[in-house]
């Protein structure tokens, strides 16, 4: 386990980084990304920071933004309006933050949501919780690498599941027969999907460092709304230690596949990284094994096909997106 303490440790250090680190925020509005938003901003100096938000989000994450500003007043603070519920607004994302860098440092992802209520397709034929934490994240790392792949020691986090993935519906990956589509198995199949695209990004590209984290329950609206589902834990993480721990994730070299961002501290080690390449860490920061699952998965091409079928998905939202155009 890493201690609290260390973590803070190591992240008193972000403020030697370089001038001008880049990082996007999806999924910051509330929650884990907020508070992870929040912590970066106060400890690193003259950060270029991307965020997005829904319409009906902006004028709350304009008031946030308002505060890292007036709290560090050397960053730049540049709010995305977009719907990462749908496929085609990812590419907005990324041309407005194209538009202005020539690098991009940190990607920090943790946009998703449990669908209680049941399946409500969105207008591109996709299950939103699906596609906030799958398919939308692995389109923004997809065309962000060109700039991932220009910084010095380019880090992605993705907060979901890593580490508990598990078994596939392989005729049927976006769970598009009802009979199939539960909110628990729409989870497992973002998880597991995420994982392995993520391992196919990181042999791709090996200076990328990649983390999947696992954060467990978190006292966050989302686990508000889950207690009224009947899903009541034990324990959770504090929001403002979850912001703490994914900085740490975010920046420590512990999870990097090379160094450059802030030197390990004492007693700590290399983080493991999966047989795919990639971090899979739990809520206390440590590595977790879940080879015996993924290592069938990549055995028998799984992760080609469920990249495969991802990329046809983009194709049909880049389609429909391109018709709505045309009917205006």
């Amino acid at each position: 386990m890493v201690s609290l303490q260390t973590v803070r440790k190591s992240n008193a250090h972000i403020a030697a980084l370089p001038q001008d680190l880049v990082a996007l925020f999806i999924g910051a509005t509330s929650g884990i990304g907020q508070s992870a938003l929040q912590h970066l901003s106060q400890h690193v100096s003259s950060p270029h920071i991307y965020s997005v938000a829904r319409a009906t989000s902006v004028a709350s994450h304009e008031n946030l933004l308002a505060t890292l500003r007036q709290s560090n007043p050397t960053g730049t603070y540049n709010l995305i309006t977009a719907d990462v519920s749908l496929v085609s607004e990812i590419d907005k994302v990324v041309d407005a933050v194209m538009q202005k860098e020539s690098k991009v440092d940190i990607v920090f992802m943790s946009a998703g949501f449990m669908a209680y209520e049941g399946r409500h397709n969105t207008g591109e034929g996709l299950d939103p919780s699906m596609t906030t934490r799958y398919y939308s994240r692995m389109r923004t790392v997809q065309h962000l690498l060109p700039l991932l792949n220009k910084a010095e020691s380019p880090r992605i986090v993705s907060v979901l599941a890593g580490g508990m993935e598990g078994p596939l519906n392989e005729d049927d990956l976006d769970l598009r027969d009802p009979p199939n589509w539960s909110f628990w198995n729409s989870s497992v199949h973002s998880a597991t999907m995420g994982t392995l695209a993520l391992e196919r990004f990181a042999h791709q590209n090996p200076r990328l460092s990649i983390v999947h984290w696992f954060p467990g329950p978190v006292d966050t609206p989302g686990l508000a709304k889950a207690r009224k589902f009947g899903m009541s834990p034990p324990t959770q993480m504090s929001q403002v230690e979850s912001g703490e721990r994914a900085v740490f994730l975010a920046t420590s070299d512990r999870y990097a596949v090379q160094g450059g961002f802030v030197p390990m501290e004492k007693g700590l080690e290399t983080a493991k990284r999966s047989g795919g390449g990639i971090f899979l860490v739990d809520p206390q920061g440590e590595s977790t094994d879940n080879e015996r699952l993924l290592f069938d998965l990549r055995k028998r091409c799984v992760d080609e096909a469920v990249w495969s079928f991802t990329e046809n998905v983009f194709a049909d939202c880049a389609a429909r997106a391109s018709s709505s155009k045309d009917e205006l």
